[in-house]
């Protein structure tokens, strides 16, 4: 039985199939980049928006201690000038003063808390929200240019 010679393939690819295999790599090392770049922002604003939790976080705790040690020494007078009382109409008149007072001070630290509150989230969102829009736009138009 005789040998059949094999086919000649050509040793060398054609310029335009490796002009194609070159921009494509090209292209998929691009978008690995832009990718890359857009997981490193968004850790970055994600650091940022931890920092600000943590600083708001901290703010709001001394907040609400600072509002129970004014509500124990409010207590503490009451207590005080509840014993030095002699008659009982004056001990209810005292006792309306402190809930009267008690309940206005009660008004204004829900208040407090409430625009720290808002600040807190604020503050921990803007990051995030300033971030994330630059990323998707920068990551977007690296698509379509």
């Amino acid at each position: 039985m005789a040998k059949r010679p094999k086919p000649e393939m050509p040793l060398e690819m054609p310029k335009e199939v490796t002009e194609l295999a070159q921009k494509s790599v090209d292209q998929a090392q691009a978008a690995v980049e832009r990718a890359e770049a857009f997981a490193h922002d968004n850790l970055q604003v994600f650091d940022a928006a931890t920092s600000a939790l943590k600083a708001r976080t901290a703010d709001f705790q001394l907040k609400v201690m600072e509002m129970a040690q004014g509500n124990l020494d409010a207590s503490f007078d009451f207590a005080r000038r509840a014993l030095s009382v002699s008659e009982p109409a004056e001990f209810f008149a005292l006792q309306q003063e402190f809930v009267t007072k008690r309940i206005e001070q009660l008004s204004r630290q829900s208040k407090e808390l409430g625009e720290l509150s808002m600040l807190f989230a604020k503050e921990t969102a803007k990051p995030f929200q300033d971030g994330w829009v630059k990323s998707f736009g920068d990551f977007g138009r690296s698509f379509s240019g």
